[in-house]
């Protein structure tokens, strides 16, 4: 019951406002990757950040068990359509145990956004935490959250007038919940909150 409470607070402390395991979404808890294999993920972005939706898919590979990195590409339909290209860097802070049920990590992610006439760059640290809940099956439910900074960068092409530019520092907040059916297939399902987050992400990974 005590770890349920320490969960809840987490959950509710950050709820105003978080970040993500890259520049476009959390997209797995803040343990080490499934199995502690490389992952692939397959993921349908929903909401204002792709203009109603897009399609992300993403390459983790995993150093050590304190660290693993990423790579992203996906497509968005703001505009006449758009390419997002993205990379992080992600240290695994420390374990769930009896005195803390919560894995942490810290995650460092860069983010290019390019469409017809905007082309965004974004710098998200973040701060992500999760607690896995094994199942009898074999299999694991592991809700997660993270917090933290979009520092995006917004280039505008105003068809041949100049280029424009703009600067905005958001917080931004996630929260999910992956379905670890085995260990190497999960399915997850996430929401985001904050500008320029607002939005619905479901998809899969495989670990590799």
């Amino acid at each position: 019951m005590r770890r349920l409470a320490t969960l809840v607070v987490l959950f509710l402390a950050v709820g105003a406002g978080s970040a993500r395991a890259n520049a476009f979404g959390q997209l797995i808890p803040a343990a080490p990757l499934m199995g502690g294999n490389n992952l692939f993920g397959v993921h349908l972005l929903l909401g204002d950040r792709v203009d109603d939706v897009g399609l992300l898919g993403q390459v983790r590979f995993s150093s050590s068990p304190k660290l693993d990195w990423g790579l992203q590409l996906g497509f968005t339909d703001a505009g006449d359509g758009g390419v997002m290209l993205g990379g992080d860097i992600r240290p695994i802070l420390r374990r769930q145990d009896d005195e803390v049920p919560l894995d942490l990590a810290f995650d460092g992610g860069l983010g290019l956004t390019i469409t017809d006439n905007v082309t965004v760059f974004e710098l998200v640290p973040a701060i992500e935490a999760s607690h896995r809940f094994g199942m009898d099956s074999g299999g694991a439910l592991s809700p997660y959250l993270g917090v933290g900074l979009d520092v995006n960068i917004s280039s505008f092409d105003n068809n041949g007038a100049g280029d424009d530019s703009d600067t905005d520092v958001d917080v931004v907040a996630r929260f999910g919940l992956e379905w670890e059916i085995s260990s190497k297939f999960g399915i997850q399902g996430e929401f985001g909150v904050g500008d320029p987050a607002n939005d619905f992400i479901m998809g899969v990974n495989v670990a590799f």
